[in-house]
């Protein structure tokens, strides 16, 4: 594998020129030096991260190897918190607040019947967008207009001129779906993620810990009852126990993979499969999806059905989406790092007045959460 000079942006998005580009890149690297070599006093065996690398800093070797990790985009949370099918759709329907495994959607429907017309998907952080609406306003309010709506305004977006990532846009299920919102869906928290979970790490006995659940807990990194964070830290996780450095790979950021329709039916007999389109990013490094029957041919999607039953909730949709995100990892055999034990606090010294003791639980909130202001 090539070693490479700059980090594009996510899903080759082409909105940047040169200069742009190199501080988006730049960005991108101070983010995984960052959580690289993160510590935090209160903590033993949190930190540094000395198998997680930066690939601009210490290209990868003849030995690199790709991979996607992927999941299921139907939040778990929300499942395992509802009694039916109907219940958790409806839930996953109500608020994006409520889609957080990295795929957040908004659907549009008949005024008259009602019937689902287009579900419109998003993968895209947060963070890239703080960054184009600070270089490039212009071209935010274009690909609003082009992806959202034709009647989104400048003043819609920057309001007292900031950008709103919340605006009115890209803040609910029904007005449209620009790029994820939902706290925990952020490039920052995918890079402390992987990061965190490149420790490879010891059960008391001396032997490697390997069950997803157990190393999430173990090394206090991203949410334990998601479809992703557990999946993606195993996977990061494994590399590290072949004594690899691993990291995420180039562009750095999270993608729609596919669209399952096994068990969907059209009304006329047609391939359900067909009327799903990427609509920003690469076919391998997808952004962006809508789902939606082209006018003419006599039904919407209201009318097709999932295992028999017709599409009412963008919810049903999101069950067969998975989104993935690429791992690199790299000369395999050769770390010497330490495996470690579990994330703990360390006691306060006796004496030591005014001390503080950070638990796992806040340390995770300040890592994971928006590193941007919105």
């Amino acid at each position: 594998m090539c070693a490479f000079t700059q980090f594009d942006p996510p899903g080759f998005a082409q909105d940047l020129n040169a200069s742009q580009r190199a501080a988006w890149s730049k960005w991108i690297s101070d983010q995984i030096d960052a959580a690289r070599d993160r510590t935090d006093a209160s903590l033993r065996n949190y930190g540094p991260r000395p198998q997680f690398f930066n690939p601009l800093k210490l290209p990868p070797a003849p030995d690199a190897a790709e991979a996607d990790v992927s999941w299921t985009a139907f939040p778990r949370v929300v499942e395992i918190n509802s009694t039916s099918d109907v219940q958790r759709w409806q839930r996953a329907d109500a608020s994006r607040d409520q889609q957080d495994e990295y795929c957040e959607w908004s659907v549009t429907r008949d005024s008259g019947t009602q019937k689902i017309t287009r579900v419109t998907f998003t993968s895209e952080g947060p963070e890239y967008w703080a960054f184009l609406a600070k270089v490039n306003p212009q071209a935010v309010l274009a690909l609003y207009q082009q992806h959202v709506s034709p009647q989104v305004r400048s003043a819609d977006l920057f309001p007292h001129g900031t950008y709103n990532a919340r605006n009115l846009w890209n803040n609910s299920t029904s007005q449209g779906a620009m790029h994820l919102i939902q706290a925990a869906n952020n490039l920052g928290a995918e890079i402390e993620l992987a990061a965190g979970a490149s420790l490879p790490r010891l059960h008391p006995d001396g032997t490697l810990r390997t069950d997803e659940q157990d190393l999430i807990g173990c090394g206090a990194y991203g949410k334990a009852e998601r479809h992703s964070d557990p999946h993606i830290g195993a996977a990061v996780n494994g590399f590290a126990r072949r004594k690899a450095d691993v990291t995420l790979a180039n562009p750095v950021g999270l993608n729609i993979a596919d669209l399952s329709v096994a068990g969907w039916a059209a009304p006329d007999g047609s391939d359900p499969k067909s009327y799903w389109k990427i609509t920003r990013g690469t076919a391998a490094k997808a952004l962006r999806a809508v789902y939606e029957v082209p006018a003419g041919k006599g039904f919407t999607v209201g009318d097709i059905t999932i295992n028999d039953q017709p599409i009412k909730y963008g919810a049903q949709i999101a069950d067969f989406i998975t989104i993935k995100l690429t791992g690199l990892a790299t000369r395999f055999g050769q770390s010497t790092a330490k495996p470690v034990g579990c994330v703990e606090e360390i006691a306060v010294p006796p004496g030591a007045e005014g001390a503080e003791v950070a638990d796992v639980a806040s340390v995770l909130k300040r890592m994971s959460g928006p590193v941007f202001r919105r």
